[in-house]
């Protein structure tokens, strides 16, 4: 190649065409990645708000175990230590999350600001992210200026609600919720500290027994006597203060002593703290007659029992029976 070819060569460059279909590729990646960007910051911005409405829930759970009743407002989860001090919500909206409760539920909702492009859509996106959630869209309808002014637009509220229930049984921990065990004949059994309902009706504590084990008695010789039948039920609720013999719910009415003081659950003798008891009873029948527990024989004999919170106007009583020969 001889110099003047090479100089040509040197001195052409890229012509306009090239140039422009290098700037369209550039443009066209830099126009993929903004679309990426805004749609995971979107998709972060929907977790974070879901999280956030989780967390409050989680807390005004939390708030119902210790308190027997579910918050009145943010500022009291706040104030308890279940929620940091500031909690704001991604979409910088106003008023921010917001609560609310009926007797079974505890709700919190945020509105998404109307500005927001597809609201709506990222509404049900939300709501779908949440335990019992929904989303709606309201209309809300301009205010016109005088004539000839044109009138702007109407614009539109989407507000997410989320709600849970009253914690369930599986919270033993909680003190107005549901409990269950086994109990030996005689035991007293711990009355629940239970709400008051956002109307003012203080719900009450009732118990259910039902018999779990069951097994024939001797008179204290070789003979065994079969059972004809047998029956669950609990006297009281009477309060306990704190010492053994020192009172407690009427005795069984099979209870041969008639001692009217709690028996001892507890390892090691140790007595049960002042309180309000139930004493869970089960009677058995057998062909020689009712059995009279002695000391140490109702320990063969246990109940099944269910404690739990109920309205006032609740049903006592079950259609549940036993059949017996």
């Amino acid at each position: 190649m001889s110099m003047k070819t090479m100089k040509q060569w040197a001195v052409r460059g890229f012509t306009l065409i090239e140039m422009l279909l290098v700037m369209t590729i550039i443009s066209a990646f830099i126009y993929a990645s903004i679309g990426y960007i805004q749609q995971r910051t979107l998709a972060l911005k929907i977790d974070r708000t879901a999280a956030q409405m989780q967390q409050i829930l989680n807390a005004g759970l939390a708030y119902y175990v210790s308190n027997q009743q579910w918050p009145a407002n943010l500022a009291a989860l706040q104030a308890g230590g279940y929620l940091p001090a500031s909690l704001p919500n991604p979409w910088n909206a106003s008023p921010g999350y917001t609560i609310s409760s009926t007797s079974a539920l505890l709700q919190v909702s945020l509105t998404l600001p109307s500005a927001l492009v597809n609201q709506s859509v990222i509404g049900a996106v939300l709501a779908g992210k949440l335990p019992l959630a929904s989303s709606g869209t309201v209309v809300i309808p301009p205010v016109c200026p005088p004539l000839p002014a044109p009138c702007p637009p109407p614009t539109s509220q989407t507000t997410v609600v989320a709600s849970v229930n009253i914690p369930g049984q599986n919270l033993n921990n909680a003190t107005a919720v549901n409990f269950t065990g086994i109990y030996h004949n005689g035991a007293c059994v711990p009355a629940p500290k239970c709400p008051t309902l956002p109307n003012g009706t203080a719900m009450v504590p009732s118990i259910s027994v039902a018999p779990a084990s069951v097994s024939g008695m001797n008179d204290g010789s070789t003979d065994v006597y079969p059972i004809s039948s047998f029956t669950a039920y609990a006297t009281g609720p009477s309060n306990y203060n704190n010492g053994w013999g020192s009172g407690g719910p009427p005795a069984c009415m099979s209870d041969a002593s008639a001692n009217t003081a709690c028996y001892s659950t507890v390892a090691g003798g140790a007595t049960l703290p002042t309180g309000t008891y139930w004493r869970v009873c089960l009677q058995v029948v057998t062909q020689k007659g009712v059995v009279q527990w002695q000391s140490g024989t109702g320990q063969y004999a246990t109940v099944t029992v269910l404690t739990r919170c109920t309205i006032p106007t609740e049903n006592a009583g079950s259609s549940m029976g036993v059949f017996q020969q």
